[in-house]
């Protein structure tokens, strides 16, 4: 019998996101920046409307392949849909500013255009910063099935009742539960995950985790780097621990432009 779910975003697609949204920021601010004579303003603008025009076309069809995936069935998959939602939602509302901007500049109306170029450039603020944001979300929704799919095939829930953990401890636990992550340890002992680059995670949230022995730390080759897997306890706990509601997120409402930033590609997921 086939899946019946068809495959989520992948971490290309997410970092070709990130890339069209940067490139878009970028013309928005080269128009403000410099404005040119008319005709060249117009062009200009034209060339930034077909960009954020495409970028809203790519951003709609990774919500597509999210809502259509498995992502629909953990509360972290979720969450990626509705950060993807509001992506689509910031992209669309600035590809339509930049087209009212362009129907100004037909009319001659200059300040509209200038006015209404600000409120596209607007919607995309901390897009990027969102897109990284969905890359974790189904990380550690890739992780919580893993960790589910383990624990059946091992029987590991009918043992002990399993160790109860915080939020913030069951979100690190799911992105560290296919066992790919890399842990560094610096000189004063502070523990920080290097790898996969989406897995943020907190030194306070890693101390409790190993403390409680939900993780187990095995010395790879490089000097105070470890690999990282989830102990039968870590996985009894991460598929038993009731996960929290996302209550209003609220990512990419329109604000005043802040500096420029770049996220890293996550790893390749299934």
């Amino acid at each position: 019998m086939s899946h019946p779910f068809t495959p989520g975003p992948i971490d290309e697609d997410l970092w070709a996101l990130t890339q069209y949204l940067l490139k878009c920021g970028d013309l928005l601010d080269d128009l403000q920046r410099q404005p040119g004579e008319p005709p060249q303003r117009l062009a200009d603008t034209i060339r930034t409307g077909s960009a954020l025009y495409r970028t809203s076309l790519h951003t709609g069809k990774l919500l597509a392949q999210a809502a259509l995936s498995d992502a629909a069935t953990t509360v972290d998959g979720q969450e990626a849909i509705a950060v993807l939602r509001r992506l689509t939602e910031a992209t669309s509302n600035a590809a339509a500013r930049a087209s009212d901007a362009l129907s100004a500049l037909a009319h001659g109306d200059t300040a509209a255009a200038g006015r209404l170029l600000e409120q596209s450039r607007a919607h995309l603020y901390r897009t990027p910063v969102a897109v990284q944001d969905v890359s974790t979300a189904l990380l550690r929704h890739d992780g919580f099935l893993y960790a589910q799919e383990l624990a059946e095939r091992e029987r590991l829930g009918a043992g002990s009742p399993a160790v109860k953990v915080s939020e913030a401890q069951r979100k690190g636990l799911a992105l560290l539960a296919r066992g790919e992550a890399v842990l560094h340890t610096s000189d004063g002992g502070t523990r920080e995950v290097v790898a996969p680059p989406a897995a943020h995670i907190r030194a306070t949230t890693i101390d409790a985790l190993v403390d409680k022995q939900l993780i187990a730390l095995t010395s790879l080759v490089q000097q105070g780097r470890y690999g990282v897997r989830l102990t039968t306890a870590g996985v009894q706990a991460l598929v038993s621990a009731p996960p929290a509601r996302n209550h209003g997120l609220v990512l990419t409402a329109p604000a005043p432009v802040g500096t420029k930033g770049t996220t890293l590609p996550a790893r390749r997921r299934r």
